[in-house]
């Protein structure tokens, strides 16, 4: 009997409705402006934040600020925060009164007249605005939105990048938003054990392909949905490639790769799986092994992680430790949040352990969530010494530095 089945069960007969979601996201985003955006304006130098972003084409941030019901900018959309207010300037701005001071609307036309009357009255001297070399997710604003500004405000207001803001207003997560996470990590946790079942694997028939769709399909069918893959692979006897493709068979060590997004929060998993043969009742002797070894790679990052160290820091010293004891590891992990490959320091990347420019020299900060992402690999004697990888990964908060598994973390090879 899959318990799993029924567990998913309960969740998609208690998802909120779209109102409730609404409600949800509200509360959060009153709760974000209110009590961590004011310590990030005092961080910066600069007067004034904007930002600006058209429709169809807008800065990615512009959707963490919006209220639940909207869905994106309309025709131009900007916001604009100082130490002692918060403005919007859009088509519909009268509709987030709950959230912003409006102060433009249609018939005032041009939007740009507006925001240059803004800022003077404000004596706004530097506005920070949305340009990055570095980070994607900060570079929002456009070319022709950044001239129609520089036209309208000539000399007497100074851009400068807002780029410090952005990341931090994007890494940093509110008490509430954690709770949300940690129900979205349960979520996670029991779709991938409901599709990882005897129900759904028929050894020698189901494909790795069948798995990704089906992990699709659990979460669409609750609302949710998926921002990459998911990805189903396996490891075998015999066979070199640690992510081979194709029909399962029993013996295989399977692993999927999954994540979804739930009223704007990220989720991303690793787990892995032995399809044991009949004639077996355990898992084959130095299986385990490749689960609890990397548990040990976690350990290692989990201790290190502190507030302040940066990124390539945090990857060096970890590695270190992992060689000191005999580990084979490699780290790659990541923030999430409203995106998940989120803004924040990047503890590594898969094909490069030596250390990443600009993201990497990020400092790690409180209040953060990350997709703690990591592979050991050790050779298992059962397997003829063949080096088998353990691929785990879970989503933790990293608060008073400590790390939060906020689910728990897998510390067993599950068995199907």
């Amino acid at each position: 009997m899959n318990r799993f089945a029924d567990e998913y069960e309960e969740i998609a007969a208690n998802m909120p409705s779209e109102e409730e979601r609404i409600g949800e996201h509200n509360e959060v985003l009153l709760d974000r402006l209110d009590y961590i955006m004011p310590g990030l304006l005092e961080e910066e130098d600069f007067d004034g934040w904007m930002v600006i972003g058209r429709e169809n084409n807008e800065d990615p941030i512009i959707s963490t600020l919006l209220p639940g019901s909207f869905y994106g900018a309309s025709r131009i959309t900007a916001f604009l925060f100082t130490k002692n207010n918060r403005f919007v300037l859009s088509p519909y701005g009268s509709q987030m009164s709950d959230y912003y001071e409006s102060a433009w609307k249609v018939e005032d036309g041009d939007i740009f007249d507006s925001i240059g009357k803004l800022l003077m009255d404000l004596r706004v001297k530097t506005l920070g605005v949305d340009y990055s070399e570095n980070f994607a997710l900060a570079d929002g604003i456009t070319l022709s939105l950044l001239q129609s500004l520089k036209r309208r405000l000539c000399d007497e207001v100074a851009m400068v990048s807002a780029e410090n803001i952005a990341v931090n207003w994007l890494q940093t997560r509110s008490e509430k938003e954690i709770e949300v996470y940690r129900n979205l990590d349960r979520i996670a946790h029991v779709i991938i054990r409901n599709a990882f079942s005897r129900d759904n694997i028929v050894p020698g028939v189901t494909k790795t392909r069948d798995l990704e769709l089906l992990l699709k399909k659990l979460s669409y069918d609750i609302g949710l949905k998926t921002w990459f893959g998911p990805d189903v692979d396996f490891q075998r006897k015999g066979v070199e490639d640690p992510r081979s493709t194709g029909v399962v068979e029993e013996g295989d060590l399977l692993h999927c790769d999954f994540g979804f997004i739930c009223n704007g929060l990220a989720t991303d998993t690793q787990q892995m799986f032995y399809l044991k043969r009949k004639s077996r009742s355990s898992v084959p002797e130095g299986l385990q092994d490749v689960v609890s070894k990397t548990n040990e790679v976690q350990d290692i990052l989990a201790r290190n992680f502190t507030e302040g160290i940066r990124g390539n820091e945090l990857l060096r010293m970890s590695l270190k430790d992992a060689a000191e004891r005999d580990l084979n590891a490699t780290i790659y992990s990541h923030p999430v949040g409203y995106h998940g490959h989120g803004a924040g320091p990047i503890i590594g990347l898969w094909n490069n352990q030596e250390g990443i420019k600009g993201t990497g020299d990020l400092k790690i900060r409180d209040s953060a969530c990350f997709a703690m992402e990591l592979n050991n690999r050790s050779p298992v004697a059962s397997w003829s010494g063949q080096p088998v990888y353990g691929f785990l990964e879970e989503t933790v908060a990293f608060r008073n530095n400590e790390i939060d598994y906020l689910d728990g973390r897998q510390e067993e090879l599950f068995l199907i």
